[in-house]
């Protein structure tokens, strides 16, 4: 049976102090504690994947990579009880057509510029997905798989390692809502994000393999909402995208050609 990893009990149990007791609840009996080992050996995948052919990686100009670093920082400084201690972040732009978003562990963020360049419409839907991956990778959450290391390795293997069962999915998205809703950002955005990738799903079946999950995980997140007995309204908050978030877009379209 396929084994999820995240931090010990007791950080668990601390980061709860984050929310309020009639917000949510976490699950706690789905999680166990991870095999430093392992997450060594997963973050590895890093330069395998980069060092792979076919994989090209886009370098980014100073102020994108601040904008990004920034953003990882105050995501996690807002949220630091439940996300532990920053990291220094990488941020890879993979040039890529096909739509993807990954993270491994210690902070490596993956984006293809596809992703950027035709679905991140505008900041705050960006700001949702990648909360989320900031999640995964802060809180070590991946499935245990056997890696055997080849020195590369392609990006539909690699989806598959990072890949998380739809429950697990559902539980890392309550917890975005909460993150998003701290460090100022909407947390509807979220929403938004599922939706366009339901609407989409031919061109996310590489990350997710199953493109019924997309529908699944919607409803899921819906559920959610509809249950929490305060709703406060974001809709709205920094609606209008920031001029670094327009500066990183240009900067990928550009160098993505």
């Amino acid at each position: 049976m396929t084994k999820l990893f995240i931090l010990i009990t007791s950080l668990l149990l601390t980061s709860c102090s984050l929310f309020q007791k009639d917000e949510y609840e976490f699950d706690k009996e789905i999680f166990e504690v991870p095999e430093r080992d392992y997450t060594d050996q997963l973050a590895s995948l890093t330069s395998s994947y980069l060092n792979t052919d076919g994989v090209t990686k886009i370098n980014l100009n100073t102020r994108t990579k601040k904008y990004l670093e920034d953003l990882y920082f105050k995501i996690v400084t807002n949220n630091k009880l439940f996300l532990k201690e920053p990291m220094k972040p990488t941020f890879n732009i993979v040039k890529s057509e096909i739509p993807f978003i990954f993270a491994l562990p210690k902070a490596n963020f993956f984006f293809s510029s596809g992703l950027i360049i035709d679905y991140m419409k505008n900041e705050e839907i960006f700001i949702a997905a990648f909360a989320k991956e900031v999640i995964v990778s802060q809180r070590n959450l991946f499935a245990a798989k056997m890696l055997i290391p080849k020195g590369y390795i392609g990006t539909k293997d690699i989806l598959a390692y990072t890949r998380l069962p739809v429950n697990i999915k559902a539980e890392v998205n309550k917890w975005a809502y909460y993150v998003l809703k701290r460090s100022g950002h909407d947390p509807y955005a979220l929403l938004i994000w599922l939706q366009t990738m339901n609407k989409n799903t031919l061109d996310f079946t590489l990350q997710y393999g199953n493109t019924q999950i997309i529908s699944r995980e919607e409803f899921l997140f819906k559920s959610f909402i509809s249950e929490l007995k305060t709703k406060e309204s974001f809709s709205g908050r920094q609606a209008n995208s920031t001029p670094d978030y327009y500066h990183f877009v240009r900067d990928i379209k550009r160098k993505a050609r």
